[in-house]
């Protein structure tokens, strides 16, 4: 009986394990899906901000089954708390990126028995990091920015070669324009300032995306206000810059309660009327401003400034009647090497003058009158016009003005202009601005200034075919020779600076 039992449990056990052996399921004879991704993109991505980040992995699968996709991105932690976001589920990316850098990136490829995942490091870069910012006029009368960004070492070992891109902020923005008649842009920390005039607008925009991030309305402050320049300095404590109205008036903008104020400083005897400044930055006093203003009846007659004696308070005077009976064409400012000496070309009758001003010091036994410390008239007054542009150079102790397509190269304490152009631009090239590079006052060596050893000239040329009419040369300040040149890159200059970081 007992060998019945154990040849009938065998029976049983051989017929289970056929059974087994039957089975068709996965576990069985169905081996696990493998995927292996190859994207053909390296582990780690440099990318300029608002381009887009594409892509297309090739999969390697062990056999034919649905996949599912899904595509994370998150700000790089290194200690692995990355917080990642969705922002796809195709095979395929393609993602435009929105903000500046460093990324994680996060591919998930998910089958019925598991997931792959790869990682991407992705390091979003801005096209206006550093470079050439012109700001123009369209022939419409909005403003354009042209931009030319500085490459990396890498940037031009890859064959990069630099280019300026026109409408950068239409570009950034997503099709939204600036407004009528550009006059002014400066930089500020890690903002750019545009000034419209008869838009009556300061738009102030990202330093490195030209994202926009606020407005200022000047028809909110008074609605004849229509501003003419922009006056402010690239540091850590600016917070608020000072703007002029051609129909009179100055402004002040408060940067940290976003509003416009009146400027409340100015004299006001005589009925004074101010529509014009200077602005130098300065090491020492931040900005230094010398308004320009007219009595009832006159014009431009009228020279105000910061500055006084060291025991008297630092405030605005006004130089008084000195420029009363003058018209006041140009205003230039040197450094703190000798004073910070405010330089006044004027017309005296027939006669075009430089006034040399201490601008620290007042003449006490004349009252209130201003220091002079020279005056001398013009030879060659007619290189000396309305249009004509103001540079000047402490290293070389020089200023550089244009005149139609030339640049002289003027030493301001000697006292005749010069006789022949240190530059000359190509024919039909009419000069617009004059700049040269300038250092972040945070930076130790800010006054350094060896790095002026260059002059950049932008021009427009109208009968220069294309859209595209403004231009931007480089020079040798030291020899005029030509550096660089880039010829049609921009619209109209308006102002003209190299953008640091």
């Amino acid at each position: 009986m007992n060998r019945i039992k154990y040849i009938v449990g065998m029976l049983i056990m051989l017929y289970v394990m056929q059974a087994c052996y039957d089975d068709n399921s996965s576990l069985a004879d169905q081996p696990i899906i493998e995927v292996g991704i190859n994207s053909g993109t390296r582990d780690s991505i440099d990318i300029y901000f608002n381009d887009t980040l594409k892509i297309n992995p090739e999969l390697e699968i062990s056999r034919s089954t649905e996949l599912t996709y899904q595509w994370s991105m998150g700000v790089f932690k290194a200690d692995s708390t990355t917080v990642y976001k969705e922002i796809s589920t195709e095979k395929d990316l393609k993602y435009i990126v929105r903000e500046l850098g460093h990324f994680h990136l996060r591919q998930v490829v998910t089958s019925e028995d598991g997931s792959t995942i790869k990682y991407y490091h992705v390091f979003v870069n801005s096209p206006f990091e550093e470079g050439f910012t012109i700001l123009g006029r369209r022939p419409d009368g909005k403003g354009s920015l042209a931009f030319m960004k500085t490459l990396t070492k890498n940037e031009e070992a890859s064959g990069m070669r630099p280019e300026f891109i026109q409408n950068a902020f239409v570009f950034a923005n997503e099709g939204k324009e600036l407004y009528l008649d550009p006059v002014d842009c400066d930089k500020v920390e890690q903002s750019l300032y545009i000034l419209h005039g008869e838009g009556q607008k300061l738009v102030q925009i990202d330093a490195k995306t030209f994202k926009i991030l606020m407005e200022y309305d000047f028809r909110y402050y008074d609605a004849n206000f229509i501003p003419t320049r922009l006056m402010c300095y690239d540091g850590r404590f600016s917070r608020e810059f000072y703007v002029p109205s051609k129909n009179g008036g100055v402004a002040q903008v408060q940067t940290v309660e976003q509003y416009i104020f009146p400027y409340p400083d100015l004299p006001k005897e005589k009925g004074i009327i101010y529509t014009d400044a200077n602005d130098r930055p300065s090491y020492f006093s931040s900005c230094n401003k010398v308004y320009i203003g007219a009595t009832p009846g006159k014009e431009r007659n009228v020279v105000c400034f910061s500055g006084a004696n060291a025991d008297r308070e630092i405030t605005m005077r006004n130089c008084y009647d000195y420029f009363e009976n003058r018209y006041v064409m140009h205003i230039f400012q040197n450094e703190e090497t000798d004073g910070n000496n405010v330089y006044v070309i004027n017309k005296d009758g027939g006669q075009l003058k430089v006034t040399g001003i201490h601008r620290m010091m007042y003449n006490f036994n004349e009252g209130t009158a201003p220091w002079v410390l020279f005056e001398r008239v013009l030879d060659r007054p007619e290189i000396i016009t309305e249009a004509t542009r103001f540079l000047v150079n402490d290293y070389y102790t020089c200023v550089f003005f244009s005149h139609k397509n030339e640049v002289y190269k003027w030493f301001y304490t000697q006292l005749n202009l010069p006789a022949t152009p240190f530059i000359t631009l190509p024919e039909g090239e009419e000069i617009r601005c004059l700049n040269h590079y300038q250092r972040n006052r945070g930076d130790e060596d800010y006054q350094d200034y060896s790095v002026q050893k260059e002059v950049y000239v932008a021009s427009y040329n109208p009968n220069r075919t294309g859209e595209y009419k403004g231009s931007l040369y480089v020079y040798n300040a030291d020899t005029g020779e030509l550096v660089n040149k880039y010829e049609g890159i921009s619209h109209e200059p308006v102002a003209m600076f190299y953008k640091i970081k």
